[in-house]
């Protein structure tokens, strides 16, 4: 029988749920209740310190403008074949798919990979700005999603592709383990 962890701030430390062994050059920037739909954590550069990968908009999400991040989300809409997780529609605005999803194999759960581009600058913001190179325009994420058919509790890890290669990510997404209340949050309804 499995017990539902009740809290009105679930993600109020995600590492209680999720743990993960990142990269030689990265650590944990602490919980962040700006990422995915229930906080997170981004990730930092361990040699300054710094989370943001570059210049962004003030009204950038954090997330879309750092080395990397892992996140908790609620009800995102996942598809599922023989067990493997295959699709996850975009949480976000203004942000794309750049490759077809794909599953990962050798995941605690059924995980799956994407390349992400996020818009850094509204449209009106870079012709204010004179932004005109694409790069700075637009970070792009390896993300990795995962989630459990019967649950709506999912969780995502990522890290910036212009840092990081997809096969740096698999090897992160594959050292991910979940508590054993990871996916049994019971979110409190708003009112």
């Amino acid at each position: 029988m499995s017990t539902k962890q009740t809290a009105a701030n679930p993600a109020d430390s995600i590492n209680q749920y999720i743990s993960y062994r990142l990269p030689d050059t990265l650590s944990d920037g602490g919980y962040n209740k700006e990422l995915g739909f229930l906080g997170g954590n981004l990730f930092c550069l361990k040699s300054t310190g710094s989370c943001a990968a570059k210049k962004a908009s003030d009204t950038t999400p954090p997330g879309w403008n750092s080395y990397g991040g892992a996140e908790i989300y609620d009800n995102l809409d996942c598809k599922f074949e023989k067990g493997q997780l295959v699709d996850v529609s975009p949480p976000w605005n203004h942000a794309e798919y750049l490759t077809k999803m794909e599953p990962l194999e050798h995941c605690e759960v059924p995980a799956a990979i994407v390349q992400v581009s996020f818009d850094l600058y509204s449209a009106s913001e870079a012709s204010e700005k004179n932004i005109v190179d694409k790069n700075a325009l637009n970070s792009t994420m390896w993300y990795v999603f995962f989630s459990k058919e019967d649950r709506g509790i999912n969780y995502a890890i990522f890290l910036n592709a212009e840092q990081f290669s997809r096969e740096d990510t698999v090897t992160l997404a594959q050292s991910v383990k979940f508590s054993d209340q990871a996916f049994n949050l019971k979110i409190p309804q708003s009112s």
